[in-house]
């Protein structure tokens, strides 16, 4: 009984394994012999699956090389400001909160256009209002961020 080694190394493996990926891809050969649309189709779908099945490699790359930016001196990565990371969340909220709100007028407007042409609605206009919904409760809590009171006026009878 022979045995035969493997001789691949792990590079050659994962070549091997990306293009049988990119080439499962079929679209219609008459198709793509008359088609440049479909040929360029074809091919952004190809890049799509490799870009997918190196999606963990790039991520795990990415993270290495942020742990690593701050040196070998072992700096502080913050730059020694104790405020940079409730300064970092406080912005994060506030773009949050505007892209809430944006997206609950394109939602609205949606819905509208939906509405005027005689289609179903209802789930755009639902999600602009549950995005403005969110949109207001982020801005409470930016406002809560920046030690500002909320001021709730209870005294509606005058």
């Amino acid at each position: 009984m022979t045995r035969t080694r493997n001789t691949q190394t792990g590079i050659t493996v994962l070549y091997n394994s990306l293009r049988d990926r990119a080439n499962s891809v079929q679209i219609d050969p008459n198709l793509l012999t008359n088609s440049r649309a479909a040929r360029c189709s074809r091919r952004l779908i190809q890049a799509g699956v490799i870009l997918n099945a190196l999606t963990p490699l790039l991520v795990i790359s990415l993270s290495a090389v942020t742990v690593l930016a701050q040196g070998p001196s072992g700096g502080s990565i913050f730059g020694g400001n104790d405020q940079t990371i409730g300064n970092g969340v406080r912005e994060v909220i506030k773009w949050g909160r505007n892209l809430l709100f944006l997206l609950g007028i394109g939602g609205l407007m949606w819905a509208a256009v939906n509405y005027m042409t005689e289609k179903n609605w209802t789930k755009q206009a639902l999600g602009g209002v549950f995005c403005f919904a969110f949109g207001a409760v982020a801005s409470l809590a930016y406002s809560f961020s920046q030690g500002n009171a909320v001021n709730l006026d209870t005294d509606l009878s005058q």
